[in-house]
């Protein structure tokens, strides 16, 4: 009876262990399920983060370089605000330089047509009078042929334009030109030849234009094309020279007085007549040696019948 008692007991014990193991394992089951869910849920959660932290990181670093676009166009646009100023103070100051330089033009202008008229008075005045005043005085505008002597040294280039009005005018006012040539102090011609051309519209504006675009070389010294002019006009030719220029150098010259002597026996015929009248145009100006010029001008014209008129340039 005893040894059967102690057998059930133990039968007993073991089910009951392996219902308790069991149990137990399936409790360890469920707990390894449910923490399984979790972390799964975790994970799901992480990526999800993890994918938005990559969206912003994308549009951060889009913000960035937008935000780099922006400076760098913010600076092109400052620089080019700081150009447009300076360009538009430059187009002020020229605005101005040229409004200044309009109004000195036309001081300049008023001044010349005041010049270009008392010659005119002059040279028509000498046609209502026969005695010649030493100082002032008319130049006679009854040659038939004119010569132009003109220096063309650079101090006269800055005052070309009115020099070209001049020539023109004083074209213009003989009444019976049969010919004209321009040369410069040189002698050379300025021109196609050395030859008259005869005095009409065509052959005045071709001079001009010509005239507008030498470039010979000067010494600032009329003696040489006075000179070589008188050595080429006919005794028979009423002709008038008129230099012009604002300067008188010795390059090309012995002496003042033996200038004079040389030109005066050019231009004396066997009978004591001029061969040409030989008037002066002097643009006086603080370049050169204006007074010089002045000086050999006024007593050279004394000598040979003709007028020198000194204007300011």
């Amino acid at each position: 009876m005893t040894k059967n008692n102690r057998r059930s007991s133990e039968l007993f014990n073991l089910s009951f262990l392996d219902i308790i193991s069991c149990g137990f394992g399936a409790i360890v089951i469920l707990l390894l399920i449910s923490k399984t869910g979790v972390e799964n849920n975790n994970l799901n959660q992480v990526e999800d983060e993890v994918k938005i932290l990559i969206e912003l990181q994308e549009k951060n670093k889009s913000l960035v370089e937008r935000k780099k676009t922006l400076d760098s166009q913010l600076v092109f646009l400052t620089s080019s605000e700081n150009q447009l100023e300076n360009e538009i103070k430059s187009i002020e100051k020229a605005i101005e330089k040229l409004s200044n330089e309009k109004r000195n033009s036309v001081d300049s202008n008023s001044e010349f047509s005041k010049k270009l008229k008392n010659i005119k008075n002059a040279l028509q005045n000498s046609n209502d009078n026969n005695e010649r005043d030493i100082e002032v005085g008319g130049i006679p505008v009854d040659s038939e042929y004119i010569v132009f002597i003109i220096d063309t040294s650079g101090s006269m280039q800055r005052i070309w334009k009115k020099v070209m009005m001049y020539v023109e005018e004083i074209i213009k006012i003989h009444p019976t030109v049969k010919g004209f040539k321009i040369i410069n102090d040189q002698g050379v011609p300025m021109g196609a030849n050395d030859t008259y051309l005869i005095d009409t519209e065509t052959f005045r504006a071709g001079a001009i234009a010509q005239l507008k675009n030498f470039s010979g070389q000067s010494s600032s010294n009329p003696v040489r094309g006075i000179i070589s002019s008188l050595r080429k006009i006919k005794t028979n030719e009423r002709t008038s020279f008129y230099v012009i220029g604002d300067d008188y150098s010795m390059i090309g010259s012995s002496e003042f007085s033996k200038d004079l002597k040389n030109i005066r026996d050019l231009n004396t015929t066997i009978s004591g007549k001029r061969k040409a009248r030989i008037h002066g145009i002097g643009f006086i100006s603080s370049e050169g040696s204006g007074l010089e010029f002045s000086k050999f001008m006024r007593a050279l014209t004394q000598e040979n019948d003709g007028t020198f008129i000194a204007l300011p340039d």
